[in-house]
């Protein structure tokens, strides 16, 4: 038994020096192999030419192991790794240890140039997809081999590949200026936990200069590109005249090639790519100036050979693709559509002109109807700021208006997954309330507007827009600056002094020669007057105790005085004694905010951006002490401007009996005039008819 072990293993030994002796003679690979791989024919056959790259081909072969290629079975692929002539030759032994469908074929004599090396490697290929790696110091991807085999049969001439990246921050020439060594890679390897999950890969690495943005822009080549056994040998392999070292442009040429056959169709790997690792490789790791060098020398090598100027292969057909979309990759591509490098001056992925805001390149043509047309606004408005629950209901309204509407349907197809049914969005949105007050509103349905502002509210009880849309149901037609600019148009003022200042929008109504007096603690003008005007920095109550107004008028009256200060009834009680001392019969006092939205808006204390106040009880108060006044109140938008007129400097009656006044209506309750306000604030129409008659009655106009 023992010398039959004896003889079995002399028997081996001679095989093994029998096959050592045909490597080193003959160059040819004769390798252990498995039975079953023996009788089986892979599908897929992958070349790798290596050329002193130690240390970075071991990486690139472990990455094509079976143990770290997904979805693929060993006996379905081989790996041919051409050993072009490195110095010391490529160890059989780490070859072997990748698994049975490895095979090393070592070139002597080899050429400078990868481009024999990659056809000794196709013609040993037993696959019926071949794919060539020029480049050895590449890691893959782990479904590089699976989906390079899913893409060669989508079409009879697919031309498979995956994009190429650096390893690093950087193009690699330029990180190596900046320290980037052998050590830095080591550890941006290690921080991944390479090899555990190589589509990690994604997080350190650089696309390269051929390879930027080219899902959706042109490429100048592939580092790992498949095709068919046909396909290869209608190309020829690659072109030998390509001598330089490093092959100058055989890659690019052999890319250029493929993609230009006829029926060629290019299939791009979404989710797969071959990662370079630094190793001063001639093309990939020479310094800047020397790449340019490099690149005029090989493009002259091109031309001579092709008799043409290199340029980037035109595709027949756009690219297909397939894969997968890792979150690393799938932030890539978004930002290769969203932001393109554009190196190539070719066309942005998605268009020329593309309103990212409104993620469309064409315009729509705006709708004749004024009311659909400032709704698609608001729905585009919308839309930019991602509301797009907001965007789906308004749309949909839009088009149970107008089918045809065409931007509201492009809006809704990108937009209807955010409401899917016709329930609101949960948790309740005020925004897509608000909107859909907006457009009830717009469409002429208030009672549905109102409906939708209120949710809004509960929702967020100081929304000033859903107050705004309450108010503009309530008091449609001109708003108060329009009012002020008519009556200070139609009464030619000589005098207006103004209590609360603010930013001066009520002041830039006036024109010369009116004189303008302006009384606020904290005035914060923002917009020019056209007027001279006096603004007092100091509370009202302080100016009137002085002697300004008195000086400034001389001879003259306040022709109006207009009282939008505090918002509290007994300080715009005391403005309006204060002011009447100074008008004449022909004199009128305008307050601002007495009519109240509602209980919460018409708080004493500020609780809410859309606030009146009190000012309301200075109107009834007016009404009980001083019936000869004719006070009226303008229902305009958003909350009444009251009109008083007759007025008498001479009286006392409000002077002398403003305590009481003050005890007697600063607890008045606002329910007690909430269902008749229009009665208690004596509302006129917001007509200017109606209240030139009632000021021409008093000689005014």
């Amino acid at each position: 038994m023992l010398r039959r072990i004896i003889k079995r293993i002399t028997r081996i030994d001679a095989v093994v020096k029998a096959r050592r002796y045909l490597q080193d003679k003959l160059q040819v690979d004769i390798s252990f192999r498995d039975p079953a791989l023996n009788s089986r024919r892979p599908q897929v056959s992958v070349v790798v030419v290596v050329y002193n790259i130690p240390r970075e081909s071991r990486r690139t072969l472990l990455s094509l192991c079976a143990r770290y290629q997904r979805h693929i079975a060993a006996h379905e692929y081989e790996v041919l790794v051409v050993d072009n002539g490195s110095t010391p030759p490529v160890d059989p032994e780490m070859v072997r240890s990748c698994g049975e469908n490895f095979r090393l074929i070592r070139i002597k004599d080899a050429s400078p140039s990868p481009a024999m090396a990659a056809n000794r490697g196709i013609a040993e290929a037993r696959g019926e997809y071949i794919g060539v790696m020029v480049d050895g110091a590449r890691i893959a991807s782990p479904g590089l081999v699976h989906f390079a085999r899913s893409g060669a049969r989508m079409f009879e001439r697919g031309i498979v590949g995956a994009l190429g990246w650096y390893l690093g921050r950087d193009y690699q020439r330029f990180g190596v200026l900046a320290g980037y060594d052998h050590a830095q890679e080591d550890q941006l390897l290690d921080s991944i936990n390479w090899p555990n999950d190589g589509y990690r890969l994604f997080e350190i690495a650089t696309m390269d200069e051929s390879s930027v943005d080219g899902w959706l822009s042109p490429i100048a080549e592939l580092n790992a590109l498949f095709a068919s056994r046909a396909t290869w040998q209608l190309l020829g392999g690659l072109d030998e005249k390509f001598d330089l070292p490093g092959g100058g442009l055989v890659n690019l040429d052999t890319f250029r090639r493929a993609v230009e056959l006829p029926d060629a169709r290019l299939v791009l790997m979404l989710s797969e790519g071959t990662f370079h690792q630094l190793h001063g490789g001639v093309a990939t790791n020479s310094a800047p100036d020397k790449a340019r060098t490099n690149w005029d020398l090989w493009a002259s090598q091109y031309e001579q050979i092709r008799g043409r100027p290199y340029a980037l292969p035109v595709l027949a057909n756009p690219p297909a693709y397939v894969g997968t979309l890792p979150t690393p990759v799938l932030a890539r591509l978004v930002r290769a559509a969203v932001h393109p490098a554009k190196l190539h001056n070719s066309p942005a992925p998605l268009g020329d002109g593309f309103d990212f805001g409104l993620w469309t390149a064409a315009t729509s043509p705006r709708s004749s109807d004024p009311v659909i047309a400032q709704l698609v606004d608001l729905a585009q408005q919308q839309f930019r700021a991602g509301q797009y629950a907001s965007v789906a209901a308004l749309s949909r309204l839009i088009l149970k208006r107008d089918p045809r509407e065409p931007e509201a349907g492009r809006l809704l197809s990108l937009s209807c997954a955010w409401l899917p049914s016709d329930a609101a969005p949960y948790p309740p949105q005020e925004n897509y309330y608000l909107v859909l007050g907006e457009a009830c509103r717009l469409f002429g349905d208030n009672e549905a507007a109102k409906g939708h502002y209120k949710e809004a509210l509960q929702i967020n009880r100081d929304l000033v827009q859903a107050h705004v849309g309450l108010a503009t149901i309530r008091l449609p037609g001109d708003f108060y600056y329009q009012w002020l600019d008519r009556l200070y148009t139609e009464l030619k003022p000589e005098v207006v002094v103004e209590i609360g200042v603010y930013e001066g929008k009520s002041l830039a109504y006036l024109r010369p020669p009116t004189l303008a007096i302006g009384v606020d603690p904290e005035p914060r003008p923002l917009v020019p007057l056209q007027v001279d005007a006096k603004i007092f920095k100091q509370t009202s109550d302080d100016f009137f105790a002085g002697s300004e107004l008195a000086g400034l008028l001389k001879d003259s009256r306040v022709t109006i005085g207009f009282i939008d200060g505090l918002h509290l009834f007994e300080q715009a009680l005391k403005d309006f004694i204060n002011l009447e001392k100074y008008c004449g019969p022909k004199s009128i006092i305008m307050f601002h905010d007495t009519l109240p939205l509602d209980e919460a808006t018409q708080s004493r204390a500020t609780d809410t951006q859309f606030h009146t106040g009190d000012v309301w009880k200075t109107i009834v108060c007016l009404k009980h002490y001083r019936p000869d006044l004719d006070v009226f109140t303008i229902a305009t938008p958003w909350t009444g401007l009251t009109v008083v007129a007759g007025l008498d400097p001479g009286s006392r009656i409000l002077a002398d009996r403003y305590d009481e006044a003050v005890e007697r209506f600063m607890k008045m309750p606002f329910g007690e005039v909430a269902d008749c306000l229009d009665a208690s604030m004596n509302v006129v129409p917001n007509d200017w008819e109606v209240v030139r008659k009632r000021l021409g009655s008093h000689g005014i106009l």
